[in-house]
């Protein structure tokens, strides 16, 4: 999904932006930075795509590919991508926080945001619907929350947000410790 990778893009560059103080004084692999890193996209962001990739192939791609057509295997590779999308993003700040490019990261995430939140309007006719491929072709569908897609979307945005905040919260917290020795 192109607007799931434009959000996992975003959140990487704003742990990075928040874990600053950490990635100034020990690089971009530093613990608990990389870790906490690490511990959402491979314990919240990967398991989430898996889910929707398996279960509701059709609407993961957005009705643009048949998912008949696509190996049930070819989905190991892009739940991997989804979240080293994430730890790149994370990477590509923590190496921009080094550099000293702390506002090309703010702009970049903002950014970011801004597009995937105009790719959610204009492709909210095929977000808000769930349907099959072949269904999606002939004009039929259940809007999102009728079906437990719409339901499943929620509770995976919840986690998600939930995942956020808390890796958040823990980067603004070493970085107390940082400042502090």
């Amino acid at each position: 999904m192109l607007v799931a990778v434009v959000l996992h893009l975003a959140v990487g560059l704003g742990f990075a932006l928040v874990a600053r103080d950490r990635v100034r004084a020990d690089g971009p692999f530093a613990m608990p930075a990389f870790y906490l890193v690490l511990m959402h996209a491979g314990g919240v962001v990967a398991p989430i795509m898996l889910y929707f990739y398996a279960v509701h192939p059709a609407w993961s791609w957005m009705y643009a590919v048949d998912p008949s057509s696509v190996p049930a295997l070819a989905i190991l590779p892009l739940i991997v991508g989804h979240a080293v999308v994430e730890i790149g993003a994370f990477y590509a700040g923590a190496l921009l926080i080094r550099a000293d490019k702390r506002k090309v990261i703010a702009y970049t995430a903002g950014g970011l945001g801004l597009l995937a939140l105009i790719f959610t309007l204009v492709w909210r006719g095929r977000l808000g619907l769930d349907t099959t491929y072949a269904g999606w072709q002939a004009g039929r569908g259940r809007e999102l929350m009728e079906v437990e897609l719409g339901w499943a979307l929620l509770v995976s945005l919840m986690a998600s947000a939930g995942s956020i905040a808390y890796v958040t919260i823990e980067l603004l917290r070493d970085g107390r410790r940082v400042r502090a020795r």
